[in-house]
């Protein structure tokens, strides 16, 4: 299996994160946090359009990582996501990607992230819903992944369903949408056979997911060889849907 940073990279021209980034308001010397920064692909991207951007993020290697990278105009620190309210410098923005599933009380998330930014900040947000939501999938297997949703929901692990709350989060806490999309990508949200380098990036994904192991047991196998086999499919449909929200305060 190949390292996280290693698939990380491979993820990135998988997805149209230029579709996201275009909608971005003017970045030229504004500040901007990039929470869950892990590699940099993303602080890179944004300094490139004129941000300083500090990346922040709760791994240790993808953060040596992303600073060997020598991004021009950035900053990076090795945080706990959920407690950095503290942080003095205030900025204009704040971008976040695959990030929010991992509170499944984001609403408290969110309350800390707004003291990081100005008055008039805004938020560039993007999470997915239905990671394992393809077809076709016995009618077994998919019983068995609404349990492993629910469990992992019930012990604050992930949400499994995070994509489609974001618009409700954010309005609770006062931000105005001003711009929404859907993410193209060949990984997660794609329909026909998945490409030879995607089936590899799914057992992958399924071989690091000790909780889900760990939940499944000796079911484990057998459902990564018909999850496997449903991507494989030409008759293939992923529900899966990664969301975007751009708002304001």
């Amino acid at each position: 299996m190949s390292s996280l940073i290693e698939q990380y990279k491979k993820q990135w021209k998988w997805r149209d994160w230029n579709s996201f980034f275009s909608l971005l308001p003017e970045l030229n010397g504004k500040v901007v946090y990039d929470l869950g920064c892990a590699h940099g692909d993303h602080s890179l991207q944004l300094t490139e359009m004129g941000a300083h951007v500090i990346g922040v993020d709760g791994n240790e290697d993808l953060l040596d990582f992303a600073k060997q990278r020598g991004i021009p105009n950035s900053t990076f620190m090795l945080r706990d996501l959920a407690e950095i309210d503290d942080l003095e410098e205030k900025a204009d923005g704040i971008w976040t990607s695959f990030v929010p599933a991992y509170f499944t009380d984001f609403d408290e998330a969110i309350r800390q992230w707004k003291k990081l930014l100005k008055e008039d900040g805004w938020i560039a947000i993007t999470e997915m819903s239905g990671l394992f939501d393809h077809e076709p999938m016995s009618d077994e297997n998919k019983h068995i992944l609404r349990k492993f949703y629910e469990q992992s929901y019930n012990k604050g692990n992930y949400d499994f369903e995070s994509g489609e709350k974001l618009k409700s989060y954010l309005e609770k806490n006062g931000f105005k949408i001003l711009k929404s999309a859907f993410l193209k990508d060949r990984e997660l949200s794609f329909h026909g056979r998945a490409q030879a380098d995607i089936v590899i990036a799914w057992e992958n994904r399924l071989d690091r997911m000790g909780g889900f192991k760990q939940f499944l047991g000796n079911g484990f196998e057998p459902f990564k060889k018909d999850f496997i086999s449903s991507i494989q499919s030409e008759h293939h449909v992923s529900t899966c849907k990664v969301y975007f929200y751009f708002a304001r305060l």
